[in-house]
């Protein structure tokens, strides 16, 4: 099991950067990266909400949002052969989905709101439209974060950090590839 510590993160971090520039040169699908982060990921067990760093957040962040879409993609291998256990799945999908967005709001907290841009970003999915938002972190290389929740939004909003014009996503290519 691995511990969270400054030389840990650090090598997640380049490691995190170095599979994104893989994703965006097209030598990965969206569920090979998935996957890729997975194996990155799976190491880490009994991960907390605390945070001293940003960059302790973005692993944190990452775990929660590879461990839920690594689940979503089991759940829907089984979508039509195991109705309950597809449910399950996605269940503990959520919740770790959840989960990540308290990493999000401590982030946010952390850098006190400040050099930070959201919005909703235009989707393929009209069920989708309207409802998720990217957050960027303006001094952090490629960290992106995406998220629904109402509470966030509502401190985004209130801080001043939210338009309301929706924009493409800086990774409209990813959010808008879908696998499940």
């Amino acid at each position: 099991m691995k511990e969270f510590n400054s030389k840990v993160i650090e090598s997640f971090c380049q490691k995190r950067i170095e599979l994104i520039n893989q994703l965006e040169q097209g030598q990965l699908t969206k569920e090979n990266f998935i996957i890729e982060n997975y194996e990155l990921m799976s190491g880490f067990k009994r991960v907390n909400y605390q945070i001293e760093s940003i960059e302790e957040g973005i692993l944190k962040y990452h775990y929660f949002n590879t461990m839920a879409k690594k689940l979503m993609l089991e759940a829907d291998a089984i979508e039509f052969k195991d109705y309950n256990n597809c449910v399950k799945l996605k269940e503990r999908a959520y919740d770790f989905y959840s989960k990540k967005d308290k990493i999000t709001l401590s982030m946010l907290e952390k850098v006190e709101f400040k050099e930070v841009e959201a919005y909703f970003i235009h989707m393929n999915s009209r069920t989708l439209e309207g409802h998720i938002y990217e957050i960027r972190f303006d001094n952090y290389e490629k960290v992106v974060l995406h998220s629904k929740d109402r509470k966030i939004l509502y401190k985004l909003r209130e801080t001043g950090c939210f338009s309301d014009e929706p924009m493409a996503s800086v990774i409209a290519d990813y959010v808008n590839t879908k696998i499940y």
